[in-house]
């Protein structure tokens, strides 16, 4: 049982990686939508779409990943174990919240009905409950940030040590709570930090440190 969940919560960590680099990519497929008309219109783009489904899934994929850190390291690191899955639970289901309101309320919901809308009071109503998501979406974003830093931390305390492998996951969620913070500072620094830095530092850091995760985690369910 336990090499089985071991190679299952692997089998995540390297799904992850690419469900990572898939809401990383996928952006680049979606029209550019400078206006509320067609960011409305982007409720009926697959492209966009699908990127919402991924990004409600992958949190959780994640989270069996972490529960597999924590079935590997619960009798070393009890502690920084246990309560990384605490603030990775927190990270992963603010996500899947973040993700499910943006395809329910957002897309299922509010464009629709605005594009829909021949009334203008109708569609101006419409128009501030769209703008007011931003808020929430912004908000939800700003807790999930901070749990993944922590988790993150708490993970890379719980992994030091060991074989080589093992100390590269480490490093690799050292650099997981790093992007988190970079990730703060680039949205609600006031201009830290330009935004480009999360662009170029994102995609070449995460997918491999989840990936890396994975492949110690298969190794170890031998």
């Amino acid at each position: 049982m336990s090499g089985s969940f071991l190679r299952a919560s692997g089998t995540c960590w390297i799904a992850s990686a690419f469900t990572t680099l898939a809401l990383i990519l996928l952006p680049r497929f979606i029209p550019i939508a400078p206006d509320l008309d067609s960011q409305a219109r982007l409720a009926h783009d697959p492209v966009y779409i699908t990127r919402v489904w991924i990004s409600l899934v992958h949190p959780l994929i994640v989270l069996v990943g972490a529960l597999g850190v924590l079935h590997a390291r619960f009798r070393e690191r009890p502690g920084s174990a246990s309560t990384g899955v605490l603030f990775f639970s927190l990270w992963a289901f603010t996500e899947a919240i973040q993700a499910s309101l943006t395809l329910v309320a957002l897309n299922w919901t509010w464009r629709p009905k605005y594009l829909a809308a021949h009334d203008k009071a109708v569609r101006d109503a419409l128009q501030v409950q769209i703008a007011g998501f931003d808020a929430v979406w912004d908000g939800l974003f700003f807790v999930l940030v901070i749990a993944f830093i922590i988790a993150n931390l708490l993970f890379a305390v719980a992994v030091r040590g060991g074989p080589v492998l093992q100390r590269y996951v480490s490093v690799g969620f050292v650099l997981g709570a790093g992007l988190g913070i970079i990730s703060l500072a680039t949205s609600f620094g006031g201009g830290i930090l330009p935004a480009r830095v999360m662009d170029v530092l994102y995609p070449a850091l995460q997918p491999a440190a989840r990936f890396l995760t994975g492949l110690w985690l298969l190794r170890l369910s031998r």
